[in-house]
């Protein structure tokens, strides 16, 4: 007698529909980068904050940040924790989960850069030293075509000793059709340079008021320490 073969049978296992496990990963993740970023902090703002009272205010900020982040995380923790109590998550818990995880993620990210900026300023390792331009942000003042910026100055060097001297800035973009500049005193209320000094960075803030018929396009900064280095320049897209 022929013996018939029968088809292979698959065996199948039951597993509990357990969506918190996915929401209590993302957390964990979450958490030991938060926790990297504080020890990132730590082993680079030591080396050079203890004694540099200029930025202790800064550092302690930063730190509230981060701890407030922490927080906020073990406060999600225990949300977690008293849902599986209850046996489920319903998909508007998860959604509120999941944009806190994501608001948390954004703002380790924003403390990491800020901790990456101290580290070069107070622990310089580029081989390009001294005075930096380096960065410029600009927004609507939410009046029209008022602006307000906010230049960043830095000076990276192995011994900090003040530094002093003047910084201009021209607007550039477009009058109708054609290409146009604007000096900075003639849309602020600032003079025709800024005047700069000190050891390890500084900001510049004011307002500017953009005329009707003028598109801004770019702002160019130059920058010139009294006495000494070169004269930079460094040119930001309008991005207000």
């Amino acid at each position: 007698m022929v013996a018939v073969k029968g088809s292979k049978q698959h065996q199948m296992v039951v597993v509990p529909y357990r969506p918190w496990h996915r929401v209590g990963g993302a957390l964990l993740v979450l958490t030991l980068a938060a926790v990297g970023a504080w020890v990132a902090f730590e082993q680079g703002m030591d080396r050079g904050l203890a004694t540099r009272v200029e930025v202790i205010a800064e550092r302690d900020a930063i730190r509230g940040q981060l701890g407030e982040s922490l927080r906020r995380i073990e406060a999600m923790q225990q949300e977690i924790a008293d849902l599986k109590v209850g046996g489920e998550i319903d998909s508007r818990a998860h959604e509120e989960v999941r944009e806190t995880v994501e608001t948390l993620q954004d703002e380790i990210a924003q403390l990491n850069e800020e901790v990456r900026f101290y580290k070069g300023v107070m622990v310089p390792n580029a081989q390009e030293k001294g005075l930096r331009i380096e960065r410029l942000d600009i927004r609507n003042g939410g009046n029209g075509n008022q602006y307000r910026y906010s230049l960043l100055l830095t000076q990276v060097v192995d011994k900090h000793e003040y530094i002093q001297g003047d910084v201009r800035l021209q607007l550039e973009g477009m009058r109708g059709e054609q290409e146009a500049s604007i000096p900075w005193e003639e849309v602020s209320d600032t003079g025709e340079s800024i005047r700069f000094r000190f050891r390890y960075f500084q900001n510049i803030d004011g307002e500017v008021m953009v005329p009707d018929d003028f598109e801004p396009r770019s702002v160019s900064v130059v920058a010139q320490a009294s006495g000494r280095g070169p004269r930079l320049e460094k040119r930001f897209s309008w991005e207000g």
